[in-house]
This record gives C-alpha cells, sequence and structure tokens, in this order.
C-alpha cells in the first residue's frame, strides 16, 4: 500500500499541471528547433566571415533571436540580435508607413497626383498609391546613375528627383501594368519631406520608429553619415574570393527604396507594433497589408515553396497573398527578407550582410521548413497525451 500511495503521488505531480506539463514539453522542443537552425546556419556561415541574423517570433513572443558569423571581418566581432544590418528593399515598408503616417495627419492623399508636389510631366496622372505600388510606370534611376554618374560623388535623393525633371521616357502608363523599381520609393521619401516639411530620415525616425520602440534604427544616407552602434558592414566577394567592405558604393546615399539599418530586436519591436496597430490608425493599418496592385506576373513573384504558387499582388511596401506578407532585400553586401503570416502571429526575418541570394533564399526555405514541423509538433502536443 505504501508502494501503491508513492507510485500515484510520483503520477499525481507529473500530470497536476497541464499547464505546466505543456510548457516544459514545448521548451524541449523549442531547444531542438534552436538546436537544428543552429546546425543549419552554422553549416552555411563560416565564423571567420559574414554572417547572418534570424528573428522567429509567434504570437508576440521572441521563440529565437540571435546571429552567426561577423559584422565586422577585420576586427573579429560577431553579429548578435543587436547588431545594425542594412536592410536592402525591406526598408520599403517604414517608407510606405511614413506615406500612412501623413495620410494619417490629413497631410496627403494616396490619391493625390504627384504633380501636385512637382509639375514635371513624368508624373503627370500618376498617385501616391500608384508610386507605393509599383503601378506607377516611372523609369528605373539605376541605369541612368551608373552609366552618366562620377562614382565618386554620392548619389542622394535630390539628385533623382533632378533626374526626373529631365522627363526619362516612362515604361508605361500609370495604372495599366506593374513593375517593381527602385525611383518609386525614392520619389515617396521626398515626398515625405515636402509634405511633413522635415527631413525624410529624420520624420521617419520621429514618426515610425520611436513610436514603435525601435530606439536603434536609422535611414542611412552615405553622403551624410550618422553612427550607426553595432553596425554590420556590407562584404561583397572580389575576383579572388576575398571578402571586401561594400559600403561606400556611390548609390548609398539614396533613401527611401533602401538604407534602414536595424536589429532583431528593433525589428521585433516593430513586428508587434504593427500587430498591435500602435503606428498608425487601426483604418490605415488596415491598409498596410491589403493589395492595391494588379496580380502580378510570374516574372515579378516570389518562388519560394511555401507559397504554394498563390497569386501575389503588392500592398503597401510588402507583397501579399491571401495568407503571407513577405519583403526581400538585396543591394550591394546585404541580402534580407521578413514574411509575416496572417493566419497564424507567426513571422520570420532573416539578415544577411553579404551578397549571396542563393544562401539567404536557402536558409529561408530550410528555416521555414524547420519551424513548420515546431509549429505542427506543439499544436499536436496534449496534455492527455503526455499523462496516458
Amino acid at each position: 500500500m505504501k508502494y501503491q500511495l508513492i507510485l500515484f503521488a510520483i503520477v499525481l505531480a507529473s500530470c497536476k499541471s497541464p499547464t505546466e506539463n505543456s510548457a516544459n514539453v514545448k521548451s524541449i522542443e523549442l531547444e531542438q528547433l534552436e538546436t537544428s537552425i543552429d546546425s543549419l546556419f552554422n553549416s552555411k556561415i563560416g565564423e571567420n566571415e559574414p554572417g547572418a541574423a534570424i528573428l522567429l517570433s509567434y504570437n508576440g513572443e521572441m521563440l529565437i533571436g540571435k546571429g552567426f558569423g561577423l559584422r565586422d571581418i577585420e576586427a573579429k566581432k560577431p553579429i548578435t540580435s543587436n547588431t545594425n544590418m542594412r536592410m536592402g528593399s525591406v526598408s520599403k515598408q517604414f517608407t510606405a508607413l511614413a506615406v500612412l503616417s501623413l495620410v494619417d495627419k490629413g497631410l496627403l492623399s494616396l490619391n493625390d497626383s504627384i504633380n501636385k508636389f512637382w509639375p514635371f510631366p513624368v508624373f503627370n496622372g500618376i498617385t501616391v498609391e500608384q508610386l507605393i505600388n509599383h503601378t506607377s510606370g516611372i523609369a528605373d534611376y539605376d541605369k541612368y546613375f551608373n552609366e552618366n554618374w562620377k562614382r565618386n560623388t554620392i548619389v542622394e535623393n535630390k539628385d533623382v528627383l533632378e533626374w526626373f525633371s529631365t522627363n526619362p521616357t516612362p515604361e508605361f502608363k500609370a495604372g495599366t501594368s506593374y513593375r517593381y523599381t527602385n525611383s518609386n520609393y525614392s520619389v515617396l521619401a521626398q515626398l515625405v519631406e515636402k509634405a511633413s516639411g522635415q527631413e525624410f530620415s529624420r520624420y521617419v525616425k520621429e514618426n515610425i520608429f520611436e513610436k514603435a520602440g525601435m530606439k536603434s534604427t536609422n535611414f542611412f544616407n552615405l553622403a551624410k553619415p550618422i553612427n550607426i552602434p553595432e553596425r554590420a558592414f556590407c562584404y561583397e566577394r572580389d575576383s579572388l574570393g576575398v571578402w571586401q567592405k561594400a559600403d561606400g558604393y556611390f548609390m548609398n546615399g539614396i533613401m527611401g527604396a533602401d538604407a534602414v539599418l536595424t536589429n532583431i530586436e528593433d525589428y521585433f519591436k516593430y513586428d508587434n507594433a504593427i500587430q498591435n496597430q500602435t503606428i498608425i490608425s487601426k483604418d490605415l493599418h488596415a491598409l498596410i497589408f491589403k493589395q492595391s496592385s494588379m496580380s502580378l506576373p510570374e516574372n515579378e513573384k516570389y518562388q519560394f515553396r511555401f507559397l504554394n504558387g498563390a497569386d501575389q499582388g503588392y500592398a503597401m511596401g510588402w507583397f501579399v497573398t491571401n495568407k503571407i506578407a513577405l519583403h526581400g532585400g538585396a543591394w550591394k553586401g546585404t541580402r534580407t527578407i521578413g514574411v509575416k503570416e496572417f493566419k497564424r502571429p507567426l513571422t520570420i526575418a532573416i539578415f544577411l550582410n553579404s551578397d549571396s541570394s542563393n544562401l539567404r533564399n536557402e536558409l529561408f526555405e530550410a528555416t521555414y521548413s524547420l519551424v513548420e514541423n515546431y509549429l505542427e509538433t506543439t499544436a499536436n502536443t496534449s496534455y492527455n497525451d503526455k499523462c496516458r
């Protein structure tokens, strides 16, 4: 009888708290997920190479936030969750938010004509929203500046606007087609200045980053550099395969389409602010992930396996399907991606300070698969299963 009572006490102790038991099981499974992700990233990133940072957030909780590899190869400084990394085109979502905040204040309308602000023929019939969703048809500035600009002078937004004043030929009539181009977001950055009366990076800092709790995040203009704490340098391999810094690129003075430097901790705060709708009014938050472009042609779509060939469109700085919002970034020495699901409170972000899109995509596909397995396992774990 004595041994039966002891056995009963042990069983009771192991099953008396479903919540506690479930938490312990999930903790073990999360440890297994983190071990798998560590193994994945360490197999792809050398300890003396530029690396990556990863955020895995679920239901407002940071499950994983960490770095791999180096932010500064020469100084052997590692990437951590506080390392500020260049976002490439992931920056566009913050520019779009800045525009929406001006709409919130009554200083802009998404239907405003760009001619209202600059009477250039090239802007005829183009609205603010068409710039945001890449249906404006305006020419891409990359080709012009690569062919005509002196590399010892940093290109800034004002230079892009001056080029548009020469009326470069549009690619198509506004609203009739879709083509992703950085030109749209350079103009939007200048529109923020025009409507707000503030310098673009300062306006976004005060009205977006600080409202989201992103204390370390900034837009960065190489022509007017500021100090970036724990900054990751951007790297590309030279012809001999040696990693070289790419931060001095002559177009690194253009902001809006690119140029945000942020870290995993800040991006996590931003993700929660978006989820909790605390940056702008709820009505305008509802527009962030609402498709406003036509469906994208195949050559403009992301081809990740987890998208399952879903129809894609463009919203406010995000590519969207009916289930997922995502945006990648690719610039000199940086590759990034952020993905947010609608039906589950799941966000995954991976930031690299090197120039391999293949590595970014491979890491993301594998990470997404590992996270799927983790979520399926934890969803199927029940108190009754553990106490039978």
